[in-house]
């Protein structure tokens, strides 16, 4: 399919949204304005403004044509084409054959909410409660977290290591809420957004990624989060409870 038949601006998946924001990112870099670059092309300006915003999906030969244009690098290409031939697939789920590209999808959102209930998300772990779990910390985040406090009484974790968790936790305060026991403690996700296109779900399940995009499939999560950031403890509270925390707790 050439052309997006569907009404509004937004792109047409994630798949041509990570394709589009990629071209267009290239085209900033080298200096072409949509008007210069649909020449060289021998496009319409419309055409390729389509393009750009994940709208219409290039054929092979147009792909080719803007990578060369673009001096995207050839390790690069095989993605670029594989996105545009599979423009039209929505959601994603990590298998052996295709992981699922978080860093590309967190490069395009413009951070994400957490609802963790059975451990603490990636990147607020410190680096032994990660190794505790058999995991890496994750990089820091531009994200908000809401936790339940069943991530603080992970049976793999030490009682030394998750006080010193809980420590950790008060130095994020800015972005960190606890939420009541009463929450139900639900399996973890977070929700990315992007300008111009609805929230993105993205979940781990028995160490496979899933990625969700049709509202139909996201909606539930994002009432939920909702749900839970109306119910969540406030600054202070937080703070009061994560300091209970670590006081029962012995130290390591």
């Amino acid at each position: 399919m050439k052309e997006d038949e569907s009404a509004g601006g937004r792109a047409r998946s994630l798949r041509g949204l990570l394709l589009a924001r990629e071209l267009d990112g290239a085209r900033r870099a080298r200096g072409y304005t949509t008007r210069t670059l649909a020449e060289a092309m021998s496009m319409s300006a419309a055409m390729l403004n389509r393009v750009m915003t994940g709208r219409r999906s290039p054929t092979p030969l147009e792909v080719g044509g803007l990578c060369a244009l673009l001096e995207i690098p050839a390790g690069r290409r095989p993605g670029l084409y594989r996105w545009a031939a599979t423009a039209g697939q929505v959601d994603w789920i990590a298998t052996d054959e295709s992981a699922v590209p978080l860093a590309d999808v967190e490069a395009v959102t413009g951070g994400a909410t957490w609802f963790a209930a059975a451990s603490v998300p990636p990147p607020l772990r410190t680096p032994d409660y990660a190794a505790a779990l058999g995991a890496a910390p994750g990089a820091p985040a531009d994200a908000r977290y809401y936790l339940h406090p069943a991530v603080l009484e992970h049976p793999l974790v030490p009682e030394g290591v998750l006080r010193e968790q809980a420590a950790h936790l008060l130095d994020h305060l800015d972005a960190v809420r606890l939420v009541p026991p009463t929450v139900p403690a639900e399996p973890g996700f977070r929700v990315l957004t992007a300008e111009h296109f609805p929230p993105i779900v993205h979940f781990e399940h028995h160490g496979v990624d899933v990625v969700l995009e049709r509202p139909e499939l996201t909606a539930r999560h994002v009432a939920f989060l909702a749900e839970a950031a109306v119910a969540s403890l406030d600054r202070g509270q937080t703070r009061d409870a994560l300091e209970a925390r670590a006081d029962r707790l012995p130290r390591g």
